[in-house]
């Protein structure tokens, strides 16, 4: 699946690179909210582009059953991360020259260096702990323009992930969406600036 994943991005960066885009070819950005990032985003055509980022996002987290502590809700800190998202904006002509307004589907591909969190959970002596995070999953997305350099973006998304935990004693083991049985449903609500 992976392959397949891997092809249909490829193919987007090759086949679409020559047609005309409605928006600048490529931009710069900041992201503020539950992903404060800096961004770079690749206009392919008028319907698709290809936006990078890296920043730290809010490790938050609500779970239908309680934790160990009786906690439905957690937070995590702040966790560096980095991503590529293909995406395919689905709405008319953008309001705005620097960035694509309205409706989007996406493939996010995201890591994550849990070790590096800020502010997030202390680990007593013994605990295992999780190193770092591989994800992917489709996102639904919507951009409302503010001005012709700012917006507000709301996304939401399955992740389907691989987090690598490591033992105090020496070792590791993996963490995924199967050993977990969990579905985890990503949400995403930033303000952003293009330069």
């Amino acid at each position: 699946m992976i392959k397949k994943v891997l092809m249909l991005a490829l193919g987007l960066l090759c086949g679409l690179g020559s047609m005309t885009a409605q928006v600048r070819t490529h931009s710069l950005g900041v992201e503020l909210g539950s992903h404060n990032v800096l961004l770079y985003e690749l206009t392919l055509a008028r319907h698709f582009s290809v936006v990078s980022r890296t920043g730290l996002v809010v490790g938050a987290g609500f779970s239908a059953k309680r934790d160990v502590n009786g906690k439905q809700f957690t937070f995590g800190g702040l966790i560096p991360f980095v991503d590529i998202e293909p995406r395919w904006h689905f709405s008319r002509d953008s309001s705005s020259g620097l960035y694509h307004t309205g409706g989007y589907l996406s493939l996010r591909f995201d890591g994550e260096w849990d070790r590096a969190t800020l502010f997030g959970h202390k680990y007593a002596m013994g605990d295992d702990r999780p190193q770092y995070t591989l994800a992917f999953g489709p996102y639904f997305g919507w951009t409302f323009g503010v001005t012709d350099n700012s917006y507000l973006r709301l996304a939401t998304g399955l992740n389907f992930f691989r987090t690598k935990v490591a033992y105090y004693s020496g070792g590791h083991y993996w963490r995924t969406t199967n050993t977990e049985s969990a579905i985890s449903v990503g949400l995403e609500m930033v303000y952003g600036i293009r330069f």
